[in-house]
């Protein structure tokens, strides 16, 4: 805060860009329509200025509703949202990148063009009683899978394609960028090119929390954005799905994967963090979506339903 006696609307809408990281336009209506959302009048004391910031950085990072179900679909289990997991977003920006995708109009994430469904009790699945033994893997965790063995047959989807644009995909020119120079800052500037020309870039978003997650043992403030860049990935994904989402966003479809790939980090960013029934519920959406685990989310779960530490 400054050290001046009262804060002007100018001062105040500076401190808010330095704090939210927003362009200083996009802020304008905000900081100027604070007499009528406060109830106060220019200039503020020192103190009420400082109340009045965080009060507009929680407004900024509030989450967007979920879409709006039926009665009926309120009484079945489905996919969970993340604004019904979490009440604000870690990134300033989220929720303005969702109002304008949406805005753009979103693809929808389709059924499987051949109406296939996936079904829990076929030779496929994990079958009746699966073993809960300890493997090379650890100790799976089962609980979920009655769930899903008790909602019986559900349609396959497929998510809108990731990689929108023509040409190589953003994330592969990153990628191919940091193997052959062993750059990992030019990795990342890659990347925040490429969400901040296309914020759909959802893989982009993921592979982001993953540096992120990595750098946290030496950067502290590492694991907040990794959080945020998941987060963002994660509420991307989630518009192309319809309101009371209880289909199956399965592993095998490649145009799914970067969905799978947020959602699992955002779950070992929570747990991570000591926030382990968010992460219960980031790794329930996973196993939901994707009874197959590929990646293996039932060696993560249970412990996180423990409370136990997040340990490498």
């Amino acid at each position: 805060m400054p050290t001046t006696t009262s804060v002007g609307q100018d001062e105040l809408r500076a401190m808010l860009v330095q704090r939210s990281g927003l362009a200083k336009d996009v802020l304008w209506f905000p900081v100027h329509d604070v007499p009528r959302r406060f109830g106060l009048s220019w200039p503020l004391p020192t103190q009420q200025a400082d109340d009045v910031l965080s009060g507009l950085l929680d407004d900024l990072r509030r989450v967007l509703a979920p879409p709006v179900e039926d009665e009926q679909g309120r009484h079945r289990a489905r996919y969970v949202y993340l604004s019904e997991i979490t009440d604000q977003y870690e990134r300033c920006d989220t929720r303005q990148l969702l109002v304008r995708i949406d805005a753009a109009g979103v693809t929808p994430a389709r059924p499987d063009s051949l109406g296939d469904e996936y079904d829990p009790r076929s030779a496929g699945g994990w079958g009746a009683r699966p073993s809960a033994a300890p493997d090379l893997s650890g100790k799976p965790t089962w609980g979920w899978w009655r769930a899903v063995r008790e909602a019986g047959p559900r349609p396959l989807y497929r998510m809108p394609d990731p990689y929108v644009g023509a040409g190589e995909p953003p994330v592969d020119r990153a990628l191919n960028l940091r193997e052959g120079t062993g750059d990992d800052a030019a990795f990342r500037t890659e990347l925040l090119g490429a969400v901040r020309e296309d914020p759909r870039q959802i893989d982009c978003w993921a592979h982001l929390g993953s540096d992120a997650f990595d750098r946290a043992d030496t950067d502290l403030d590492a694991l907040s954005e990794a959080l945020g860049f998941y987060q963002t990935a994660v509420a991307v994904a989630e518009l192309s799905l319809p309101p009371g989402f209880d289909g199956v966003l399965a592993w095998s479809q490649m145009d799914n994967r970067p969905f799978h790939r947020a959602l699992h980090g955002l779950g070992l960013t929570w747990w991570r963090m000591g926030e382990t029934q968010m992460a219960q519920a980031a790794f329930s959406n996973s196993l939901w979506t994707n009874p197959d685990d590929n990646q293996g989310i039932r060696y993560l779960i249970g412990p996180a339903q423990k409370g136990a530490a997040w340990h490498p």
